[in-house]
């Protein structure tokens, strides 16, 4: 995999306050996505300023820039190779691969809008979430033909378990399943491969008693496919352990720019230490917060 799949143990806990990894003066306002590599190199969806910004080895200011032709990437994604496939859906329409020395790139995938969420799985598949046609959709990347294949939602809004509504942050495992932060439903949807039908397992009408969320934007999975979850309108980052769901940070119960406290966070990921990184979309800042030192702190890098 190109991202970090942290490996915690079920008493791991975060400092409460974070540090302002960057802010508005470099990502612009109200950055939304950001993705870690297994060598810590940090991207960020500058989305106001139409170009993704990444920082090589711990630097203190952007190494380097992905721009051009871009139209309010909303969303990307980083592969083993370096390539970054990026959203451009918003004027232009489609997905465009930049290779990895950021110095060209080709259309990849026809979208009629946005993706809010962007996956490239294990087998080359690249998956976008549709927020405005409320369905996720795939297609191989090394398949000459351009039809998308829905694979979460019928196209149509709604609640019941083939839908979905305004659906944002996507992530697949290593079973090709496929999670959704289905944000207007204030769930997650989880659609296992090849079914059409998908299971609540966080938020509103999940199976067992989960936690409640609210508009939650971003799904990420841990080594032990335990959830992470950025929950937008509750101002926190959650996650579920051998014990249940919980809140790690942001806990304070209101939006603030205190180092405490987090305004709409949009998206989230790990680096190889379990630091989680929070894109703060409300405060226009990218938020570090540290895995404590004096709790669980075991962890892997795949």
């Amino acid at each position: 995999f190109s991202y970090n799949l942290p490996k915690f143990c079920s008493n791991a806990s975060w400092n409460l306050n974070a540090t302002t990894f960057t802010n508005i003066t470099t990502v612009g306002a109200y950055p939304t996505a950001i993705f870690i590599n297994t060598n810590n190199t940090i991207y960020v969806a500058n989305r106001a300023n139409n170009k993704i910004q990444i920082w090589f080895n711990n630097s203190i200011a952007p190494t380097q820039t992905i721009y051009g032709g871009l139209s309010q990437p909303y969303s990307f994604f980083v592969t083993t190779n370096g390539d970054v496939y990026v959203d451009n859906g918003a004027l232009n329409h489609r997905v465009d691969k930049w290779t990895s020395n950021g110095n060209a790139s080709v259309p990849v995938v026809n979208v009629n809008t946005s993706c809010y969420g962007l996956f490239v799985d294990t087998n080359d598949t690249l998956y976008c979430s549709m927020y405005n046609f409320h369905q996720v959709v795939k297609r191989w990347l090394n398949d000459n033909s351009s039809t998308l294949t829905t694979v979460g939602g019928t196209g149509t809004a709604g609640n019941t378990s083939p839908m979905l509504h305004n659906p944002c942050g996507i992530y697949v495992n290593a079973n090709f399943d496929l999670y959704v932060a289905d944000s207007y439903n204030n769930r997650i949807q989880l659609f296992q491969s090849g079914q059409l039908n998908g299971n609540t397992v966080a938020g509103t009408g999940s199976i067992t008693p989960t936690i409640s969320l609210s508009f939650p934007t971003e799904i990420v999975l841990d080594a032990d496919n335990y959830l992470f979850i950025a929950d937008y309108l509750n101002n926190r980052i959650v996650g579920s352990d051998l014990n249940g769901f919980r809140c790690l940070v942001g806990c304070s119960g209101s939006s603030g720019s205190a180092p405490n406290q987090l305004s709409n966070p949009a998206s989230l990921s790990f680096d190889s230490y379990g630091n989680i990184i929070v894109t703060d979309l409300g405060n226009s800042r990218i938020q570090k917060f540290i895995l404590s030192t004096n709790s669980c702190s075991k962890y892997m890098s795949i």
